[in-house]
């Protein structure tokens, strides 16, 4: 039985992106694989701090939560894509559109996630950390951004600004 450790589940608006303002089931995954000094879930960094949940678990709430006007579930983090093949086994309980938000650096398990309508993608620069930033940050952010362009897959990219940006 495949589980995962999730931080919580709720229906809220989009904030930010191409679906600001649309009704979203969010599912936010504990662990993460990057340590952002801006982080604004620092309680999800860690897969201890999420309750182990089965994907019939995470089914099951998900189906509580949705309205007639949600038309879009966003699975986030900490990092989904830590989680790839969770989210492919949730994903196809449900006809609505599969959102990632994502950091992008683990493109492999992007690759592997069967169903992906729409992926935000976060562009980490190197004042995002506190001196151990490593290019392949980068290089697998753009890996993956190729990655989702080939698949036709409709992504957008965001970047944080920091007082501390060059």
């Amino acid at each position: 039985m495949m589980k995962a450790p999730i931080i919580e589940i709720f229906s809220s608006f989009q904030g930010e992106g191409l679906l600001i303002g649309e009704r979203q089931i969010f599912v936010r995954f504990a662990g993460c694989n990057l340590n952002c000094n801006y982080c604004d879930t620092n309680d999800s960094k860690s897969e201890k701090a999420g309750t182990l949940m089965t994907t019939q678990e995470v089914t099951a709430e998900i189906e509580r939560l949705i309205t007639p006007d949600c038309k879009t579930i966003s699975f986030t983090g900490g990092e989904p894509s830590l989680y790839p093949d969770f989210i492919s086994e949730v994903s196809k309980n449900f006809d609505l559109k599969i959102m990632l938000e994502t950091n992008g650096t683990l493109p492999d398990n992007i690759d592997a996630i069967d169903k992906l309508d729409i992926v935000s993608l976060d562009i980490k620069l190197p004042e995002h950390f506190n001196g151990d930033f490593d290019n392949s940050i980068f290089l697998n952010e753009i890996k993956s951004l190729n990655l989702l362009i080939t698949k036709s897959i409709n992504v957008y990219c965001k970047v944080v600004i920091l007082p501390s940006t060059k």
